[in-house]
């Protein structure tokens, strides 16, 4: 926001220089960022807060300046004659919730022509083209007062009557600046009796523009919902000085007072009589009423300021104090809308009181030998997943629920109990997320249009589900996704399946987190976007915290995507439930241990975990360890049949094993997986 020193001087009279008055406003948090001198005035650049749209004016930074410095804040001269008092324009609001407020006033006989000086220069001085004496009066008052106006004219209306409503089925609307816009149905619109004439708190229709051959115009003020203002113009990426303040909050309660001002300066510089105004305001503003005590200021700033010092503090803000009921209420004005706890008040008075005179104390930290069990799991997931080769991805919280249909969801799939935002920046990601896996295959679709062929992403972040309460749960989740791709540059041929690297990764993991009780299962796993036939759930303990597979073809084509895509999704505090306490060492063995192969031959059906499982219980104080070497099927193995080959680690903790001893475990071992498994051993 540039502002004239000049100007401001008209609302405040100080004696403090540019540079003096920069530094005040910067240790009142608005930073000024730049001055640049002009022959007979400065011009600051003020870095304006997002949540201190009161300050986008001169009014508004000049009562900044009043409030710090204790000085009296000057407003500008209105005085309106309502010459044309009978006629009064109507106003119809169709939906309260997306228009506030909507005034106006009808002037008749104006004089189209150039600005005069102190209009026109003001407005290049501060970015803006001066156009002719009407036009630039409604900028100006933009600038001086903060709050957006708007002149129709009038004769090019089709009578003298607005209607505040959607778009609907009108899908073009022609601009000022000559570019036809395609509008959505949701898009609020101001109509005359027939037609659309302006995208509200955004740009007007060119079919209604002021011109040389205006004589007769119709001027608005009116208040806008933000959250439709911001969509509308993100949407047709049309940012302009009006949406720009409409997007932070206008101030309701003082529209009239804007509307009043462009009509007085409009009737004393261009002529005309100016009609009674229409006033629509369905709902009256209501003040926050903030309940506070004196005795927090001092406890939270660490300082020694008596109540009557607040309060005057305060009332130089435009504060009120209440002194009703149970102690003291704190009234903000209207443009004030960022105040709305005691915390928010006692902010405002430090601001004031002066942040430099704030005694600078070392915050009390308390130390913490360890980090906290779920920011240890988050280091370290990251850490190994990143040591796997995968990377990093960071998406938004919000979800298109079409992304559902694609995943194939049953209706009744948990998942789809979405929580609804209310003010979603696009109307496609209308929710809070159940699941990452859309927004990972999106990382995988956007990399694919990108010529990319091999992908490892990983996510670690909070899912949102309805609770029941206030707020959702947001239970941690972690995801990856594998696109494996022909990478001729490698010296590895990769003929593998790529589920076996994306299960390597996850294993590797819980090796990381010393989880050694896992398993995957795919008996009774259902996930429909995975593939049936190569996807299962992984244990961990006695329960179920993911699952792991192949994406389906369907979800993939759903995703516009393709190749082997493999992805895994876990329940990341299901996953902190089986980290062991602690660790647990061993001493090294003090005698050698001796190695056998076995090799079976078991119906397909059988799987290899069961028979190592059998294998390791069988002698367990015996048997150090049990490893999966070879799978077979084709010559010499009956139909049906597979051969596995283990290699078992026999190791004592008080002797050396004899050959005759290992001979016996290994004997008894084979008759108990010929007994359980109808395993025979391999010729």
């Amino acid at each position: 926001m540039k502002a004239s020193i000049n100007w401001l001087k008209e609302f405040v009279e100080f004696s403090l220089t540019p540079q003096e008055i920069a530094e005040t406003l910067t240790m009142s948090g608005l930073e000024v960022e730049g001055m640049e001198e002009t022959e007979d005035d400065t011009l600051l650049e003020v870095n304006v807060p997002p949540n201190r749209p009161d300050c986008l004016s001169i009014n508004g930074i000049a009562r900044e300046i009043s409030a710090v410095l204790g000085l009296t804040l000057k407003q500008p001269h209105i005085s309106v004659s309502e010459s044309g008092a009978v006629e009064r324009p109507a106003v119809e609001i169709k939906d309260a919730g997306l228009c506030m407020r909507y005034s106006a006033r009808i002037i008749r006989g104006v004089r189209i022509a150039p600005s005069p000086q102190r209009i026109s220069e003001r407005l290049e001085l501060h970015g803006i083209r001066a156009k002719n004496n009407v036009v630039d009066i409604t900028n100006y008052v933009l600038l001086e007062m903060g709050h957006p106006l708007h002149a129709f004219d009038l004769d090019k209306l089709s009578g003298s009557s607005i209607v505040v409503r959607q778009a609907g089925s009108t899908d073009k609307f022609l601009t000022l600046d000559n570019d036809e816009r395609t509008l959505s149905s949701e898009m609020l619109l101001i109509w005359d009796k027939e037609k659309p004439v302006a995208i509200a708190g955004v740009m007007g229709g060119l079919n209604t523009e002021v011109a040389g051959d205006t004589v007769n115009i119709l001027l608005e003020s009116a208040c806008f919902n933000p959250a439709s203002v911001r969509r509308t113009s993100k949407t047709l990426n049309l940012s302009t000085e009006s949406s720009y303040r409409f997007e932070r909050g206008a101030d309701i309660e003082g529209l009239i007072k804007a509307l009043d001002r462009a009509a007085h300066l409009i009737a004393e510089i261009a002529g005309g009589e100016v009609s009674a105004m229409a006033d629509n305001y369905p709902a009256s503003f209501i003040p926050v009423q903030i309940p506070f005590k004196f005795s927090k200021i001092n406890a939270v700033l660490g300082i020694d300021i008596n109540p009557q010092r607040a309060e005057e503090l305060l009332t130089r803000l435009g504060f009120k104090i209440k002194r009703e009921g149970d102690g003291p209420t704190v009234v903000p004005p209207c443009y004030r809308q960022d105040v709305r706890c005691d915390i928010d008040v006692i902010e405002e008075i430090a601001r004031l009181y002066g942040y430099d005179k704030i005694p600078a104390t070392l915050p009390a930290i308390r130390m913490q030998s360890e980090l906290p069990a779920m920011r240890n799991l988050i280091k370290t997931v990251t850490e190994s997943l990143r040591k796997s080769g995968y990377s990093e991805a960071i998406n938004y919280s919000f979800l298109n629920p079409s992304a559902f249909d694609k995943l194939m969801l049953s209706p009744d799939d948990a998942r789809r109990n979405l929580i609804k935002i209310r003010n979603p920046l696009k109307n496609e990601d209308e929710a809070l997320r159940t699941t990452l896996i859309p927004a990972l295959l999106e990382n995988v679709r956007l990399n694919l249009s990108r010529g990319e062929k091999s992908l490892r992403f990983f996510e670690l972040s909070k899912v949102f589900l309805p609770s029941g309460q206030k707020l959702p749960a947001e239970p941690l989740r972690l995801s990856a996704v594998y696109l494996k791709g022909a990478d001729s540059s490698s010296l590895w041929q990769g003929k593998h399946d790529g589920f076996y690297d994306l299960k390597g990764a996850l294993e590797g993991l819980f090796a990381e987190l010393r989880i050694q009780d896992y398993s995957f299962a795919a008996e009774g796993f259902c996930e429909p976007y995975l593939h049936p036939g190569k996807s299962c759930a992984v244990r961990a303990g006695n329960m179920v915290i993911g699952s792991i597979g192949a994406l389906h073809p369907a979800a993939a084509q759903g995703f516009d995507i393709s190749g082997e895509i493999y992805l895994f999704e876990l329940d990341a505090e299901k996953l902190l439930l089986n980290i062991p306490a602690g660790i647990t060492y061993r001493p090294l063995p003090k005698y050698p241990y001796v190695e056998r192969d076995m090799a079976i031959v078991v119906l397909n059906e059988i799987k290899s975990a069961d028979v190592s499982a059998a294998i390791l219980n069988a002698e367990p104080d015996m048997i150090e360890s049990v490893s999966l070497f070879d799978i077979y099927t084709g010559a010499h193995i009956p139909e049906g049949k597979k051969s596995l080959a283990f290699a078992i680690r026999y190791r004592a903790g008080d002797r050396t094993l004899t050959d005759s001893e290992v001979d016996l475990i290994h004997s008894k071992i084979l008759k108990q997986l010929a007994d359980s498994f109808r395993a025979e051993l391999r010729s």
